[in-house]
């Protein structure tokens, strides 16, 4: 059997593309403006189950930690973040608050957006200050 897609595909001429971060990990995703972060949340955790069941790389040194991609939508809890700077991602990224009627429209995201994501168990405090680990390629070349 062939590997499940890693993008839902949505045809419809409004479809945006979801950029999604953590570690050195980037998933795309299609969705509808019109899905709330709920069923982004869930489709992401699908595609990281399918893709990465050994969990995700926070960087490639071989002391990188690995966060685990619980078996259970019920285990894990998806936080997002935006970035502080849309022009630069290296200044790190910020909690995106969503309620659960929030939809990816109303809350603003393009054509094509980036948001980090962190895992947090069931019972962890989200409002608390929630670290988004996103590693970006460096060019050790000088020209």
């Amino acid at each position: 059997m062939p590997p499940r897609s890693a993008a839902v595909i949505d045809d419809s001429p409004t479809a945006l593309t979801v950029i999604l971060k953590h570690g050195i990990t980037s998933v795309f995703l299609f969705a509808s403006p019109s899905w709330t972060f709920e069923k982004l949340s869930t489709d992401l955790l699908e595609v990281l189950r399918d893709r990465y069941p050994d969990g995700l790389a926070t960087s490639t040194d071989e002391e990188s930690t690995i966060t685990p991609i619980p078996a259970e939508n019920s285990d894990v809890k998806v936080v997002f973040g935006t970035p502080r700077d849309a022009d630069d991602y290296t200044k790190g990224f910020k909690k995106f608050d969503v309620g659960p009627k929030d939809t990816l429209g109303k809350k603003g995201l393009k054509k094509v957006s980036t948001l980090a994501f962190a895992l947090l168990g069931p019972d962890q405090d989200e409002d608390r200050l929630v670290k988004f680990e996103v590693a970006f390629p460096v060019n050790d070349v000088e020209a």
